[in-house]
This record gives structure tokens, C-alpha cells and sequence, in this order.
């Protein structure tokens, strides 16, 4: 990466300079305005205060020093003692040319080579239909994945399905007062849609009448102790429910799960926490039965292992969780991706986890995101039927962009297919374009606009490069000349009318400032995961974006007289498209060939 280029330059700068002086984290970022250069550093402020120093004279000395690279056509030092970095043409040259020589390795890395990476996300809910609230995390979780994978980590994800708990209390409570036989019937139309009918209908009983709540819980304790009528029912209740969230995994494109590890799976790995819990002193069992961790004098209340009644808890389940996977997977980080109302729940967990002495409890953190909301400005929920279904969400998704694609091409033979792509790709951007713990409020316009910072745009701009390249490529000689299923690829092409033409190439300020912005993939891919937001990711790409619309728009590619200029221009479009391809497929989102 340039930027580590660059950080490992001004670390031997400041060791020649300063031999006695430790060495510094060195940060280095982009400027947000492009005449202070391609990339900025505030080194010489932080070794003010160690120097004794000016910051304005060690940024000048620093300077001097660094100027004799030729990776630079300039570094400046502006008050009060930035440095910024100029990128020399012959830099970005090189590394326009290893893209087209390589184009599937660049962004790719082996920093994560060794390191396992839990990533739960989708954690579905037994007989709750999957809405656009809880996708959420799907889409972040997925990205997530998707980048890990991209720098060489062991990403092994989990739904951790919720199949356990007092929900099913309220379920079989429903169940059995409405005489349902369902798990008995070899043919019914639509099980699962009855199930969370019944559960809806439950939970307004209990709003109406909270004593329904005590005989619901009861239920619960029935089926943990082995009741063998709650037992097959609720066996009946996980198949149906499993289907439905392999069915919405799969239609959302979510990369495959590599458990499905629900919370039932822990059920005989608890008793032996609390008992432990007990026996060293971290739990006690208070006058009602109930096993609880008592955290209140760290503002974190009271953590309940075992209630009174004598059921588990989420958080129980949870301990075990922690347990199993780095038994089963030692891994160097354990991600929940849940949204923020939870955090209390984790920062329980977690304590607790460390007070228990568990290996991984000091790995395990909480992604937390903000709420989907209504634009009437309510929660979605199933509990409140207020969740918009995800089917829903999709058909109508695809439904929109089938009516723009008509409109824009009405000629596109695959637009079923593309239709598709785009509806799916303007949900998921609509997201990952948010930092994770913002809120967002979901209205159909927002999401599915083809203008401005969105899927659709994105997506339209790489069908529109390539589309170029295919206009190229086909009155190209070499093309014309190939037979027919021998076709040279297009970067084949290209590297060899780029090679050994950069020294006459001059770059407009428009052309260099796409090349700067192409050359800052992998750390968009490195920033997103430094803070766990695909959001930094998505960003990256619409700016990559915007500068090859301006490109496009203001330089005439394929009408280009000098035959060299057309063939580095050509060489800068493939790339660009190759990176956007690149980077919607690390947030989830397809890139058609033609829109």
C-alpha cells in the first residue's frame, strides 16, 4: 500500500534525523481537499513536544529529507507542521500497470494469515418472519466477512439462530390455546406464516393480560426440563423456521454460513458454568433460586444465569458460546454483529466471561448498529407488527429498478437478472453507505434513488466503463484476429500497449487525481476494518466513482486520435472498473455488465 510506503519513508526520515528520539506511530491520511496533496501526515506535531521543537522546523527538515524520494514530486511542510505528500506520475504509473497485470490480487492481502475471525450475524429468531430491520445485520455482517477474507483471516461465521428461551414459552402458550396441530400435518400451505400468527396473537394476550406471561415462562421450563409434547412441537417449530432463514440468506446473497451453531446447541454445556460461577465465588443464589452475578458496583446491574423458576438465560447461553468457539476454533476475534440495545447484555457478558477467567472473553467485542426506523419515526418490530417483511422489501426493490432499467434500456436482454442485481444492491448500499451505529430511517425513495451516493449509481458506472472496454476491445486488431472462444482478455491487451509508454504520457490534474484515488483500495478495505463499518468501504467507492464519471465525462476515450493516449486511457478505465467490481463484491453487491 502507498500509504505504508509512506509511513515506513517517515520513520526512517525521523530515525536519520533524530537518531536518539523514539520512534512514533506514524499516522498518515488523505487531505480533504486535493491542492494539500494525495496524502498528509501530522508527524512533526507529534515529535514536537519530545524535540523541544518548532513543529514548523521539524516538518521542513522533515521535508528536505523526504523530497529526495522519487516517489514524490513534492513534499511540503505547512503550518502549524503538516507534512504533504505529492505523488509522483511515475509512481502512479507503476501501480496502474500491477493492477492490469494482476487485477485479482489487488486488494488482496495475507495481514490476517493465521487468524481466526468469529463473525454472528442474522441471528433469525424461531416463528419471526425475517423484516428490514434485521437485515442489518446480515448486510454488515456479511461485508464484514467478505473483507476479512479479502486480507487472508480465517472468517468463520455463525447465525447463532434464536431457538431457546421464553419466546418459545410464549409460542407454546399460543400454540396449544389455539388447538393447533400443525407439526402433526405431513401438508400444510403455509406453516410458518400460521406459527407467527400465533405468536403475534400471543403477545397481544399477554399486553392485555401480563399473568399470561408467568404460564408462558412456565412453558419454557417444561421444554428445558424435557417435556416430551413441548419437545416435538418445538422440533417441528426449528425445522420450519430454519427454512425460512436459509431461504433469506439465500436470497439477500449472503456468503454461506459455517454454523448454525442456535442457542438449543448449548443447552448441555451450562450447568457446568454455573457451577463454577458458583463454586469460585463470582455467582451467589439468592432467597428466590435465582443464580445471579451481582455487577452493580460497576453500573452494570445484576447478571442473571439462572432465573427463578430455574430456566437459563441469554446470557448463560452466551458464556457457553464464548466456550465452545474458542475451544473449537481459537480465535484471535469473536464479533457479534447485534444492534445497539444490546450493548447493556454484552457489557454483562463480557465482565462476567473475564471474572470467570475464560479464554476469549478478552477477544470477544460487540459490533453494535443503530435501529432501522419507520420515516414515522417507530421501531420496527415483528412483536409490534410493525416490521416490513424482507420478501417484501426485495420484490418491491427489484420491481423499482425493473422500471428504471425499462426506462434507461429498454432493450437489455438479461433485465430480469439485472433487475435483480440493482434492487438487491440498492438495499445493501442503502446500508453499508451509513456508519453501523448510525440510525437510519428507511423510505423507499432514499433507498432506491439511481442519483447520487447509491448502489445503482455505483453499479451504473462500472456498466458504463465496461462498456467502453467492450467497444474498444472489439475493434481492436488483435481482437478482430482471434478466433472465435480465444479471445484475449482485455488487460492482456492493455498491459502491452501500456507498457514502456509512461514517459510520454503527461496526466491532466483529472486523470491524476483518478489514479490517487484508484491506488487507495486496499487501505479502504484496511480502514473499514480497523473500525468494523463497511461504511468506509462504500465510501471510497462513490468517490472512485464520481472521479470516473468525471473522467468519462470530460476526456474522449474512444475517439482519441493519439493511439498511445487511447490505450492508457483505456488501461485507466479497466482498472477503475475492475476496482469497482471489486469493492461491491466485498459489500455483498453484484456489478452487471451492462444496465
Amino acid at each position: 500500500m502507498v500509504r505504508s510506503e509512506i509511513q515506513k519513508k517517515i520513520q526512517d526520515a525521523v530515525a536519520a534525523l533524530y537518531p536518539d528520539t523514539a520512534v512514533l506511530p506514524v499516522e498518515v491520511s488523505v487531505p480533504e481537499q486535493r491542492e494539500h496533496g494525495n496524502y498528509s501526515s501530522n508527524v512533526a506535531l507529534l515529535l514536537s513536544h519530545a524535540l523541544k521543537k518548532n513543529p514548523m522546523e521539524i516538518a521542513q527538515q522533515l521535508s528536505e529529507k523526504l523530497s529526495d524520494s522519487t516517489m514524490f514530486t513534492k513534499v511540503e511542510a505547512v503550518k502549524p507542521g503538516f507534512l504533504n505528500f505529492f505523488i509522483a506520475d511515475q509512481k502512479l504509473f507503476e501501480l496502474l500497470q500491477s493492477v492490469i497485470e494482476n487485477p485479482e490480487m489487488f486488494g488482496q492481502s495475507t495481514i490476517g494469515k493465521g487468524k481466526t475471525v468469529m463473525v454472528e450475524y442474522f441471528q433469525l429468531n424461531i416463528a419471526k418472519r425475517p423484516h428490514i430491520g434485521h437485515i442489518r445485520s446480515a448486510i454488515i455482517g456479511d461485508a464484514l466477512k467478505r473483507m476479512f477474507l479479502s486480507q487472508g483471516y480465517h472468517a468463520i461465521s455463525d447465525t447463532h439462530v434464536g431457538d431457546w428461551g421464553t419466546q418459545f414459552g410464549i409460542l407454546l402458550l399460543g400454540y396449544k390455546g389455539a388447538g393447533a396441530d400443525l407439526h402433526t400435518k405431513e401438508i400444510t400451505e403455509d406453516p410458518f406464516g400460521e406459527l407467527e400468527e400465533i405468536y403475534l396473537a400471543e403477545n397481544a394476550k399477554i399486553k392485555e393480560d401480563p399473568l399470561r406471561r408467568e404460564r408462558a415462562k412456565q412453558e419454557f421450563v417444561k421444554l428445558e426440563q424435557g417435556d416430551p409434547e413441548n419437545r416435538k412441537i418445538w422440533v417441528w417449530m426449528v425445522e420450519i423456521s430454519m427454512q425460512k432463514l436459509f431461504e433469506a440468506a439465500n436470497r439477500l446473497g449472503l456468503l454461506p454460513f459455517d454454523e448454525h451453531r442456535g442457542e438449543s446447541f448449548y443447552e448441555d454445556k451450562m450447568q457446568l458454568i454455573v457451577e463454577s460461577a458458583l463454586q469460585r465465588g463470582v455467582a451467589k443464589k439468592i432467597d428466590d433460586g435465582a443464580v445471579i452475578v451481582d455487577l452493580t458496583n460497576e453500573g452494570l446491574d445484576e447478571a442473571v444465569l439462572i432465573k427463578s423458576d430455574g430456566a437459563s438465560t441469554y446470557l448463560l447461553r452466551d458464556l457457553a458460546t464464548i466456550q465452545y468457539r474458542k475451544k473449537e476454533w481459537n480465535f484471535w476475534k469473536n464479533l457479534y454483529v447485534v444492534d445497539v440495545r444490546q450493548s447493556h447484555h454484552f457489557k454483562q457478558l463480557f465482565r462476567v466471561a473475564e471474572m470467570l477467567g475464560f479464554d476469549g472473553a478478552g477477544e470477544s467485542q460487540h459490533v453494535e448498529y443503530g435501529f432501522m426506523k419507520l420515516p414515522e419515526g417507530g421501531a420496527i418490530s415483528t412483536r409490534g407488527g410493525t416490521g416490513i417483511s424482507l420478501e417484501k422489501v426485495l420484490n418491491e426493490a427489484e420491481e423499482r429498478a425493473a422500471a428504471v432499467i425499462a426506462q434507461k434500456n429498454p432493450a437489455l436482454a438479461n433485465a430480469k437478472e439485472v433487475s435483480h442485481m440493482v434492487g438487491l444492491g440498492a438495499l445493501k448500499y442503502f446500508d453499508l453507505s451509513h456508519h453501523r451505529k448510525s440510525d437510519i430511517t428507511f423510505e423507499w425513495d432514499r433507498v432506491l434513488s439511481f442519483e447520487g451516493n447509491t448502489g445503482p449509481y455505483l453499479q451504473y458506472t462500472h456498466a458504463r466503463l465496461k462498456s467502453i472496454l467492450r467497444k474498444a476491445i472489439s475493434h481492436h486488431p488483435e481482437s478482430a484476429a482471434a478466433e472465435e472462444g480465444s479471445l484475449m482478455s482485455q488487460h492482456e491487451i492493455l498491459l502491452r500497449q501500456l507498457t514502456d509508454q509512461n514517459d510520454t504520457i503527461v496526466l491532466d490534474p483529472i486523470q491524476r487525481n483518478l489514479l490517487a484515488t484508484l491506488i487507495r483500495f486496499p487501505e479502504a478495505i484496511e480502514d473499514g476494518l480497523a473500525v468494523w463499518s463497511p461504511h468506509v468501504l462504500a465510501g471510497y467507492l462513490y468517490e472512485l466513482a464520481v472521479r470516473g464519471n468525471e473522467f468519462y465525462h470530460t476526456t474522449p476515450i474512444l475517439t482519441e486520435a493519439d493511439e498511445e493516449k487511447k490505450q492508457f486511457f483505456l488501461a485507466l478505465v479497466f482498472a477503475v472498473s475492475t476496482v469497482l467490481k471489486k469493492g461491491l463484491y466485498l459489500l455483498g453487491i453484484d456489478a452487471p455488465e451492462e444496465m
